[in-house]
């Protein structure tokens, strides 16, 4: 399965790092960071022999994570809960995909998805970074709806009692749904953004996101 990949990808990408942590062990040394802003390397060396090199609990930096697995670990402010934070669109959107996203929004259209979920990754670079930041949800309206319990603002009760058993899944104010990832233009026709007055799509102009095969997370 699709999560299948993803643990996997995830297991390779946590032994990479422990390789290359260890590399530098033997090597050299470590000493505990003192830098607020990157708390990655804690020695444990007061428990060791003289003859013995540090040992590190090292956490590979957010970026690369991000970078990585698409997602990456935040601590709350409230009870500082560590959630998982999905990786922020990077593409830029075409003005026919911003005016789709304004008519979602406008429908009160929602997205069920999950932070580990590459579909709902790729769902999201197909709108593009400024299309995205109206169905990302602000001002009292929620356009994504997180799944997974870990994710950063879970909305798990809510999935559970919308039936939502893969990601991504649309519901769409006209009252159709859709599971699965969809292209740009499938969802302009099931929202129903065809049929509003101006409502146009070229679909040849939304092709620099490559495909991932299948169509869901489960």
């Amino acid at each position: 399965s699709v999560r299948d990949d993803a643990s996997h990808s995830r297991k390779q990408f946590l032994r990479r790092i422990l390789a290359v942590n260890g590399a530098l062990l033997t090597a050299s040394s470590i000493t505990t960071s003192t830098s607020p802003q990157s708390p990655l390397l804690r020695s444990s060396s007061s428990s060791l022999s003289p003859f013995q090199p540090p040992l590190a609990n090292a956490a590979p930096p957010f970026a690369i994570m991000e970078e990585e697995m698409g997602y990456y670990p935040m601590k709350t402010s409230t009870d500082e809960t560590i959630v998982m934070v999905p990786s922020k669109v990077k593409r830029r959107s075409t003005p026919q995909a911003i005016a789709l996203a304004q008519y979602l929004r406008a429908a009160n259209a929602k997205m069920y998805g999950a932070y580990w979920c590459p579909h709902c990754s790729r769902q999201k670079e197909l709108f593009g970074a400024e299309a995205w930041a109206y169905l990302e949800g602000s001002g009292g309206y929620v356009g994504y709806v997180e799944c997974a319990p870990k994710g950063y603002k879970s909305q798990f009760a809510a999935c559970a009692k919308e039936g939502v058993e893969g990601y991504p899944e649309w519901k769409f104010g006209n009252g159709k749904s859709a599971g699965g990832e969809m292209e740009l233009t499938e969802i302009a026709k099931a929202s129903g953004f065809l049929d509003s007055e101006g409502g146009k799509f070229d679909g040849s102009l939304e092709t620099s996101v490559p495909s991932l095969g299948g169509a869901a997370c489960q």
